[in-house]
């Protein structure tokens, strides 16, 4: 049994999926300079997700929502073990109370900082979360989670991008199971064939009706027959 403490880290994305919050540290004297994911220590009796909101809350002064946890892990020294979590801010603007500077990184601009050890085994992880393609993309919703881990290890295998998401609707309780979306760029038709295998389904938007097209005219008739009333003078 592994009784090595947690701590958490977030991979805070900007709002349009393309870049990650790196956070400079001012302390300990070997760590200071040094760039990692924040986060923080698991206290006793708290779950991972709720540590992870509070000590966001604690270092950066906003509150974030926590999409999906990472795979994998990372020592850090003998006592403490470190997992990290995608996550989006839904409150507030990050700015730094514990360390000096916060930047936001893209895919390509992660190896421009000096992370800290146990934040390097997450960076592969999160180039693929931030290389998700600009263009259009489909979602599929799933009801298990491992359900919409191996659908997306499917579509990696077939040359696809696949990212996994903790799907929340407006209205549940947070204590309510939320079902898992995988976002992809895979044509639908290789979507849909996977949700019907684990009985999801596609999550796709109605178009909207494009007011710029004017309506084909109504033909009118050339010599419109004229309508005799009934002589109502007799009754």
């Amino acid at each position: 049994m592994n009784s090595s403490k947690t701590v958490v880290a977030a991979a805070i994305l900007s709002a349009d999926g393309k870049q990650v919050l790196a956070a400079r540290r001012t302390s300990p004297p070997e760590a200071a300079g040094r760039w990692e994911l924040p986060g923080g220590k698991v206290e006793e009796g708290e779950t991972p997700e709720a540590a992870l909101v509070r000590e966001i809350g604690e270092e950066l002064g906003c509150l974030i929502e926590v999409l999906d946890w990472m795979q994998g892990e990372a020592p850090i020294g003998e006592s403490h073990r470190l997992i990290a979590a995608t996550a989006r801010v839904v409150a507030g603007e990050p700015r730094p109370r514990e360390h000096d500077q916060v930047l936001w990184l893209a895919a390509e601009d992660l190896d421009s900082v000096d992370w800290l050890e146990p934040d390097r085994p997450f960076l592969d992880a999160l180039r693929h979360v931030l290389g998700m393609p600009e263009g259009p993309t489909l979602r599929g919703i799933f009801f298990d989670e491992e359900d919409a881990r191996t659908a997306a290890a499917t579509l990696e295998r077939e040359g696809w991008t696949a990212r996994v998401g903790r799907e929340r609707y407006q209205g549940e309780d947070d204590d309510e199971d939320h079902p898992w979306s995988v976002e992809t760029d895979a044509p639908e038709m290789v979507l849909e064939l996977l949700v019907d295998e684990y009985d999801g389904w596609l999550d796709i938007p109605e178009e909207a009706p494009d007011d710029s097209i004017a309506p084909e005219p109504v033909e009118l008739p050339d010599n419109p027959k004229r309508i005799k009333r009934p002589d109502l003078g007799n009754s």
